[in-house]
């Protein structure tokens, strides 16, 4: 039987809001971002989730978040794309970044920035997840299309949403 494909959505981790002075695109991780992002990368790691290919958002929060979450699960940056839409661009961007994947990858994760990350979640599920997604959350997504191009709400399926204060206990 052939593998699923399964597709990772991230909301970048907490932000900080201490420099007034900074753009938007330009706000790092707070003190909670830097410790919650590397706990998703663990909590991947532990469960094999390990992508063959990342899309992210060039801002700095987002791009942070990747660094850390590829660095506990022992991932270069080389798997790592950096996508200006998924700043500013909705639903239909972040899909094209999980079907633009190469064929050879398995896992797929696209990170981002709501509230287009919660918007994506629940056009993957055919409306059925409607959920608030905090930082540093990831949504979980098998999907049975034969090529990542295919992938749409039609042949995936939502298998989890979990974040750093579900591992807490």
């Amino acid at each position: 039987m052939k593998r699923e494909k399964t597709v990772l959505i991230m909301r970048h981790a907490k932000s900080s809001w201490e420099d007034s002075s900074l753009r938007d695109f330009d706000r790092p991780l707070n003190k909670r971002g830097r410790k919650d992002a590397p706990a998703m990368g663990r909590f991947l790691s532990g469960l094999e989730l390990i992508p063959d290919h990342i899309v992210c958002s060039p801002a700095q929060r987002a791009r942070e978040t990747i660094a850390l979450v590829t660095e506990e699960l022992g991932e270069t940056t080389e798997i790592t794309r950096y996508d200006e839409r998924l700043y500013s661009g909705g639903v239909e961007a972040y899909l094209e970044a999980i079907q633009s994947a190469p064929a050879e990858a398995g896992i797929v994760l696209v990170a981002g920035h709501n509230p287009t990350i919660e918007q994506t979640v629940a056009r993957l599920s055919g409306g059925a997840v409607r959920r608030r997604i905090t930082t540093a959350n990831i949504a979980c997504f098998y999907t049975s299309a034969s090529a990542w191009g295919d992938v749409s709400e039609r042949n995936s399926t939502f298998k989890w949403l979990t974040g750093p204060k579900d591992l807490e206990d």
